[in-house]
């Protein structure tokens, strides 16, 4: 494998992952609050410890395919925690819509709010455009459930293009379910920063993977009002206010499932 470059911030390193890295990411992506806004499954250690391998592997691969990947994003030094810990990742995928790649970046929630995903993203676009030809950056995002995505992509120019359908997004029925049970896991038992956000966010999106069609919607609509029921954040709300607003939001979800899909061009970088 060709040799991954290395990118320095002020306060961050942009690296190659590492075999050492996989309980580390293991541990990130058990945080609910994380894996909402991405296609993976950390409801049990055993998958965090899967999800890692396999994203690492991907990650790593896509260097000598493309000439771009994703990095690690690790401390470079004390300030924000021990040098060389791991805060997250950043890069590119090979696209899943259009020509140019697709941004990706994600940092445990104890880094978030200090600016450090706009610092490594930053970092990463300014890599990609000096050192490759690249005519521009793409992104895909569940908008309305990851707003504060869409926010750092606004702020580096990027611009809705459009949506891309979930069919496009999701091709692989198997990580799709996979993908929609952790959705339900996550509204009975995952972790979780706001629990009256979570009522929309989990059935939500698990309408717009439910839409992909292989399994009966009604059946996973009351999966979802099960889940919440067994939730205890919720033991205030009358059994039927609870099940009317996760069938609303299954619903809504049904209804838009397409992602938003943002672009930056070279020519408007800086």
């Amino acid at each position: 494998m060709a040799k991954i470059p290395s990118v320095t911030t002020a306060r961050l390193i942009l690296d190659a992952f590492a075999g050492t890295d996989v309980p580390a990411l293991a541990e990130i992506l058990a945080e609910p609050e994380v894996t909402r806004t991405i296609t993976a499954n950390g409801s049990t250690p055993e998958r965090c410890l899967a999800s890692a391998e396999q994203r690492i592997a991907w990650h790593n691969k896509t260097w000598p395919d493309h000439g771009y990947g994703v990095w690690a994003v690790k401390a470079r030094d004390e300030t924000i925690a021990p040098r060389g810990a791991l805060l997250g990742w950043c890069g590119f995928a090979e696209p899943d819509i259009g020509q140019d790649p697709e941004i990706l970046y994600g940092l445990a929630p104890p880094y978030w709010g200090q600016g450090l995903t706009q610092e490594a993203a930053r970092a990463a676009i300014d890599w990609l455009f000096a050192e490759t030809p690249c005519s521009g950056v793409s992104a895909v995002i569940f908008g309305r459930l990851n707003p504060a995505s869409v926010a750092i992509a606004q702020k580096f120019g990027m611009t809705l293009r459009g949506t891309m359908p979930m069919s496009d997004f999701m091709s692989h029925l198997a990580l799709a379910k996979d993908v929609l049970d952790y959705e339900i896991w996550r509204l009975a038992e995952g972790r979780c920063l706001d629990a009256e956000a979570l009522l929309l966010q989990a059935p939500y999106k698990g309408g717009q993977i439910a839409s992909l069609g292989f399994a009966e919607p009604a059946g996973v609509e009351q999966a979802f009002c099960e889940a919440a029921q067994a939730r205890g954040d919720y033991v205030a709300i009358e059994r039927p206010e609870l099940d009317q607003r996760i069938r609303d939001a299954f619903r809504q979800g049904m209804a838009a499932p397409d992602l938003d899909r943002y672009h930056l061009p070279r020519v408007a970088w800086r």
